[in-house]
């Protein structure tokens, strides 16, 4: 079959499964063809946009049936936008939908067997989730099919584009985030229309104004803003600074961040404090955390008190365990960690964020975790003496980026043998081929827990447990 299909083919199709990432997958015959936006039951006619040996890909021409699924989105971006991409999709449906899908990864990619696989946890709140929101600016604004704003083609503050680099979808409001966030969004953006504060040009390299990241404590009220330029001119942001300060009473923290790079970083070379501290605070459980503007934290807190709990069930300490935290960030988890532990050991590689733990720990009054510098690429190879003066991990908690674990350092984990590891990503996939390598040589898994910390999007949090054979 697939030599009958080619490239700008109109087909029929069904959709039978969500693919991980999230397009829909029809087949005809045994010929797999992965649809953007594709439902589960929908039948579709689609244009093939690419076509390879295995399988090819396609978009929506005409909806001939709808699924039994299918929700209106309540966001009138959703059309143009790629953050909600199941947003037309019944949560739960999305939750069975995360469930199939750990499923699928482990069975094709997995080593070892059988595993119980508890089924994914959901978020406590699908909208206004989010305790952070990234808006970009353009010069280029993206033109809709759909519910286009309008507005002028060199003006857009909002979110990119799929795909794009150097377009932005114009937008009003974030669904994601709350309405107050919402309604300090709208001020800055008419702000910044009405003063003719240039917006970056990705393209040519200029502007100013480049991003504009609103977070908040979700238990503490407490708002940040953090205004990412190309420039340091700090003169011109102050208007603004008074106009919300004065308006808002929540807003406790507005930075600036000062960077010559023209890529989506936000993280500045030198950072302004325009008003307030350089500082939010949140609460998970009941520690307190203190948030810096390039501070890395769970970006749905509900959904991390849900993933803590889970991290801490499936360690199973006690005041006599030692737990070591590789990937510790700003000491999150082990902080969370601390009050059920003996002792905790964080591990992490940014010094920012290493500094961002030890001040926890000391708004905590926390005197049983303890924070290290480690390039975790050859930190257990090279600093043999501090590892010798630390006492012994009865649980590892491991939470790496996206890329999943450094192979060095993973068989130099090995020789910890710590009789249980508690693995937290991401990336399902990485995860998987980490834990490969660890049941070829100590380890069985014992069981995987999703927990979704990113409603209407194809992505997840997943957590296994692994014990010493």
């Amino acid at each position: 079959m697939e030599n009958l299909i080619r490239k700008n083919d109109i087909v029929k199709v069904e959709i039978d499964s969500i693919a991980f990432g999230g397009k829909g997958v029809a087949r005809i015959d045994d010929f797999v063809i992965f649809v953007r936006g594709g439902i589960p039951k929908q039948i579709l006619k689609v244009r093939i946009i690419k076509k390879k040996k295995s399988f090819a890909e396609a978009i929506i021409m005409e909806i001939v049936k709808q699924s039994p699924y299918f929700v209106e989105p309540k966001c009138k971006y959703f059309s143009a936008c790629g953050g909600c991409k199941h947003q037309d999709i019944d949560y739960n449906f999305q939750l069975e939908m995360k469930d199939q899908q750990v499923k699928e990864v482990i069975d094709h990619l997995g080593e070892f067997g059988n595993v119980k696989i508890e089924k994914t946890i959901p978020s406590p709140d699908i909208l206004s989730y989010r305790n952070r929101m990234d808006f970009s600016t353009s010069v280029k604004r993206w033109v809709m099919k759909e519910n286009d704003p309008g507005t002028a083609d060199n003006f857009a503050i909002g979110l990119h584009a799929p795909q794009r680099w150097d377009k932005v979808i114009d937008i009003e409001k974030c669904l994601l985030q709350a309405n107050i966030r919402n309604d300090i969004f709208q001020d800055i953006k008419n702000f910044v229309r009405e003063n003719e504060i240039e917006l970056l040009n990705a393209r040519q390299h200029t502007g100013f104004l480049k991003q504009i990241i609103i977070r908040a404590g979700i238990h503490t009220n407490e708002i940040m803003i953090n205004f990412v330029t190309c420039t340091e001119n700090p003169e011109r942001l102050k208007p603004l600074v008074k106009l919300l300060t004065q308006k808002y009473n929540n807003i406790k923290s507005i930075v600036n961040n000062i960077t010559t790079a023209f890529s989506n970083h936000s993280i500045g070379e030198k950072e302004l404090l325009l008003y307030g501290k350089p500082f939010i605070q949140e609460m998970i459980g009941k520690i307190k955390y203190k948030i810096s503007a390039n501070s890395f934290f769970q970006t749905n807190t509900k959904g991390a008190e849900i993933l803590f709990d889970v991290i801490k069930d499936f360690a199973e300490i006690d005041k006599k365990k030692v737990v070591w935290d590789f990937y510790s960030g700003a000491g999150s988890i082990s902080l969370f960690l601390a009050e059920y532990s003996k002792q905790v050991y964080g591990f992490e590689i940014v010094q920012e964020a290493i500094n961002d733990a030890r001040n926890n720990c000391e708004l905590n009054e926390i005197d049983n975790c303890k924070f290290h510098f480690a390039n975790l690429n050859n930190f257990l190879q090279k600093e043999q003496k501090l590892i010798d003066n630390l006492e012994k991990p009865d649980v590892i908690i491991v939470d790496p980026p996206r890329p999943g674990l450094n192979p060095d350092f993973l068989k130099q984990m090995l020789k910890l043998n710590a009789p249980r590891i508690v693995y937290v990503s991401c990336n399902i996939a990485t995860q998987i081929r980490d834990i490969n390598l660890l049941t070829q040589e100590k380890y069985r898994v014992v069981k995987f827990q999703p927990v979704d910390m990113f409603p209407h999007t194809a992505h997840l949090e997943s957590v296994a447990l692994l014990e010493k054979l």
